[in-house]
């Protein structure tokens, strides 16, 4: 049977045409008495969203926030097709060891800078009991990093609407001082509720989508590492290219990497 080639379906794809048709609708329903351009105060906005990351970045550090959005920009393949691509690497690099020792690793170009931290050791002489000793301190500090990443992005979700109240309570103490102009009521009131909706906006529309396409990313990077991880300690076993790739790749199948010698003789 052919298989189809027909793309598969995921609830993700509706995320961004069904943000668009409830903004529209938004806007549709809205009473004349309220136009779009009541709603737009860039001075309201930037001291929200200005003061949302000032606040977040003393809670959690700049140092997370560059983390996570390095962690954003990276490029994610397929898990299937980066497992795939991991299993190939390692079982060349399994085969290599076998006809010329795990020296000959030292020169192997290797893209990712774990791979590339804890296989110097490999090479340096660790067994494979000093070489996971180090696998987990460096996996714990990639947990630390993720968790503090998360705990930023968190922290924005949770701030925002209270930095957004805040600019309301100022502006309706501001509005206190107006009172002997009933003209002027209105606008003040306005402009004063609106740091409330940008906060519930920041915290609900830019924070929580950010945060869960995040928790994605460090989760699948962290499973990978985790492979990476088996991959490195079956070399220091001195596994073969056919067991390197049985240990990556449990459920695909394999065929041995080797010819036996009676198998060769017609």
């Amino acid at each position: 049977m052919v298989p189809s080639s027909r793309p598969k379906f995921k609830w993700s794809m509706l995320v961004i045409p069904a943000t668009i048709a409830g903004l529209a609708a938004i806007l549709w329903w809205m009473p004349p008495a309220a136009p779009v351009s009541a709603l737009l105060d860039p001075v309201s906005f930037a001291l929200v969203a200005g003061g949302t990351l000032i606040v977040a970045m003393l809670r959690s550090g700049p140092e997370a926030f560059a983390y996570s959005l390095a962690a954003l920009k990276q490029r994610m393949e397929p898990a299937a097709e980066r497992q795939d691509r991991l299993a190939a690497e390692f079982t060349a690099m399994a085969a290599i060891a076998r006809r010329s020792g795990l020296v000959a690793l030292e020169f192997h170009p290797v893209e990712d800078p774990f791979t590339e931290r804890c296989l110097a050791h490999l090479v340096d002489g660790a067994d494979e009991e000093r070489l996971t000793a180090i696998l987990d301190r460096e996996l714990m500090n990639l947990d630390e990093a993720n968790t503090r990443a998360i705990d930023a992005w968190q922290g924005v979700i949770d701030l925002a609407p209270a930095i957004g109240l805040i600019g309301t309570l100022i502006g309706l103490v501001g509005l206190l001082g107006q009172l002997n102009d009933p003209h002027a009521i209105a606008p003040a009131l306005a402009v004063a509720l609106l740091t409330t909706l940008y906060g519930a906006m920041i915290s609900n529309l830019i924070g929580i989508p950010i945060l869960a396409r995040l928790r994605h990313r460090v989760i699948a990077d962290f499973d990978h590492k985790l492979l990476i991880a088996e991959g490195l300690k079956a070399l220091a076993r001195g596994e073969g290219p056919r067991r390197m790739r049985e240990t990556l790749m449990p459920l695909a199948p394999t065929t041995p990497t080797l010819t036996l010698v009676s198998n060769s003789v017609s």
